[in-house]
């Protein structure tokens, strides 16, 4: 009778922790969705962002293109800032943390549920890498030749914390030099990021069809709204 009562009370508590487990497991689930629909609300501003960006380099390169001594500078001051100022996406990574820093994935015993909490995250970091390698090491080029071109004493809104959209560019301008080598270097830097800017863009717009993909899945898994 002893050893049935001591067996009975060992069942009870493992049915206790399976329970408790379980609870704690869906808890981190709630909270994953939501840091999911943050990052979906902040893809909705970046992707547009960035596809507003890709038409707007677009415009400089034709500007460039027409650069002469009777044109000047041919209104390229405009979009002088474009080819090295972006948003950042931040990864809203606080439930993921969690989950890896105190063993919690150990607590979602459905290995295609892990799965795709971790490929989800994995697909952030890659996107991450992509904008650090493919566009940040391209930023001190090419403002080393906005240096070279640019005559910024026009606009001395630009030393100040005046919003870029109300500063005063000249529409034409003058540019510092109209050496015709430094001026297709510079098409060919701005040519390069703009190309850069567009792959990242494709990794933010599959990071969103991830991110739907992901939330749906766990919504119909664990019978969420």
């Amino acid at each position: 009778m002893l050893f049935l009562a001591v067996f009975c009370g060992f069942l009870a508590e493992y049915q206790l922790e399976h329970i408790i487990e379980k609870q704690k497991a869906r808890q981190y689930i709630t909270s994953f969705l939501q840091d999911l629909e943050i990052d979906d609300k902040q893809l909705d501003q970046l992707i547009p962002a960035f596809i507003e960006k890709d038409k707007l380099l677009d415009t400089l390169l034709l500007k460039i293109r027409g650069i002469s001594q009777s044109k000047n500078a041919n209104g390229i001051y405009k979009y002088y800032r474009q080819p090295f100022t972006y948003p950042d996406f931040i990864y809203t990574d606080r439930t993921i943390q969690q989950l890896k820093n105190s063993g919690g994935l150990r607590l979602i015993v459905n290995k295609a549920v892990s799965d795709s909490i971790i490929g989800y995250d994995a697909a952030v970091r890659l996107a991450s890498i992509s904008i650090t390698e493919g566009i940040k090491d391209l930023r001190v080029p090419i403002m080393l030749f906005t240096f070279k071109l640019f005559d910024l004493k026009c606009c001395p809104e630009l030393g100040t914390s005046v919003s870029p959209q109300k500063f005063n560019f000249p529409e034409s301008g003058v540019l510092l030099t109209y050496d015709s080598t430094i001026i297709t270097e510079y098409f060919n830097a701005v040519q390069e990021i703009k190309r850069q800017f567009a792959l990242y863009l494709l990794d933010l717009e599959a990071l969103k069809k991830n991110n739907n993909r992901v939330r749906d899945y766990l919504k119909k898994e664990y019978h969420l709204k």
